[in-house]
């Protein structure tokens, strides 16, 4: 069976800011909001569309309480057991009212 192309590192870190951020139950805007950064730049990052400099890293490493050099890991999903399937962190609460009919 043919092995599986590597990702490139910006997608790894995508990847894994994504994984840690749904595991540790953060929206993307609380982690934006944590690491001082804008909630759209976090989503970009997240789908691996934007480059990033050394000190964002650290911001979000900060942030989600993971050494920088774990969110550049490609086994980290495998060491955490984190399911790389999980696209969003669940809901808690609806921050509005449901109407119901």
């Amino acid at each position: 069976m043919p092995k599986a192309p590597a990702l490139s590192l910006r997608l790894v870190f995508a990847r894994n800011v994504r994984l840690v951020r749904i595991d540790a139950g953060m929206s993307q805007e609380r982690l934006a909001d944590e690491a001082e950064l804008d909630r759209t730049f976090v989503g970009t990052l997240e789908r691996g569309l934007r480059n990033i400099s050394i000190d964002n890293i650290e911001l979000l490493a900060k942030a989600l309480g993971t050494p920088a050099g774990e969110l550049l890991n490609p086994d980290l999903p495998r060491e955490r057991g984190l399911d790389v399937t999980v696209t969003r962190a669940p809901r808690t609460a609806r921050p509005y009212p449901v109407r119901k009919r």
